[in-house]
């Protein structure tokens, strides 16, 4: 009997494991990028472990296109050994050199992600060897899978934000009852994915720019963060089977896992918001078309943020 017991247990174990191993492997399918070239990329050496970035890139691609500049470009720090998680926005209007010649930043992205991570790593000195690319039609899908945010609305961000939600909507998901995602009033409150995602696009009619909308969509991704914090094992790689397949990466599935876990090791991560340029370290150009700064200050800004966990004077959270 106490063996039939023994083997049915372990024959339970072998069963829930073998169960819980497929729905792992399920949950982690997603937009792999084969074609990517790591070798190619201007990646500087810095010999600073448990220190990982991957650049993330936010797209406005319409249904049809192939070829999108980046709307958002950020740099996600995986900081293993502060147990943080670290995101740098860089302005897209920054004046860079790609690939020999001067342009807005978020223009590298039109020529593929290998030029947008290898302009990213030249300018800033950077170790970046992968990326992720998020279109904003399936950033809204991304926030609705999290079950949304709660986040403050100011009563300036309202009609902008409302507008937005109008056009998306109308144009892009066929929507006819657009006014019902309207938001009402400002305050505390629950945005849905429609809303968290237009209110991170605004930047016109007294919001701000684009100084003010790079830092909507940190508050977005951290609000995004705090509502996985928590979850047990089970739930999260519920929510990664609904998460993943919006996203291309050229991250392998052998290296998400350790740097998820890697994220755990001093329990829920902090997470921490920097913009490059800072303030008081930049200039429009002439026309108003370019944002100038110093890219080797800004690089230093940079290394001391990443590596030295030290916020630059000026630096705009």
């Amino acid at each position: 009997m106490r063996r039939w017991l023994l083997m049915a247990a372990v024959l339970s174990a072998v069963v829930v494991g073998g169960l819980y191993g497929y729905r792992f492997y399920a949950a982690m399918q997603y937009d792999y990028d084969s074609s990517f070239d790591s070798a190619d990329l201007g990646a500087r050496s810095i010999s600073t472990k448990g220190i990982t970035n991957i650049a993330l890139f936010g797209i406005d691609a319409r249904p049809g296109e192939e070829v999108s500049r980046s709307d958002s470009i950020m740099i996600l720090t995986i900081d293993n050994t502060r147990g943080k998680i670290k995101l740098t926005s860089v302005m897209r209007d920054s004046l860079v050199e790609i690939d020999g010649a001067k342009d807005k930043i978020n223009h590298a992205y039109t020529l593929g992600p290998q030029q947008a991570v290898r302009t990213l790593n030249e300018t800033f000195g950077l170790d970046i060897t992968e990326y992720a690319t998020v279109n904003f039609d399936q950033m809204c899908d991304m926030i609705d899978a999290v079950g949304g945010i709660n986040i403050t609305i100011y009563e300036n961000e309202i009609q902008e934000t409302n507008r937005f939600i109008r056009e998306y909507c109308v144009e892009q998901r066929g929507i006819p009852n657009y006014e019902s995602y309207y938001l009402a009033e400002e305050g505390y409150q629950w945005l849905n994915g429609v809303q968290a995602m237009s209110y991170g696009r605004i930047r016109k009619n007294g919001t701000g720019d684009d100084w003010q909308r790079v830092n909507r969509q940190a508050r977005v991704l951290q609000c995004m963060i705090e509502q996985v914090k928590g979850l047990s094992i089970g739930k999260i790689t519920d929510l990664a089977a609904k998460v993943l397949p919006n996203v291309k990466t050229s991250l392998r599935m052998s290296e998400l896992t350790p740097l998820m876990l890697g994220m755990l090791r001093f329990g829920a991560p902090h997470v921490e918001h920097f913009r490059l340029p800072v303030d008081g370290c930049w200039e429009y150009s002439g026309d108003g078309a370019y944002i100038l700064f110093d890219t080797e200050e800004a690089a230093e800004q940079l290394y001391q943020y990443i590596y030295e966990d030290q916020l630059p004077e000026g630096a705009a959270d």
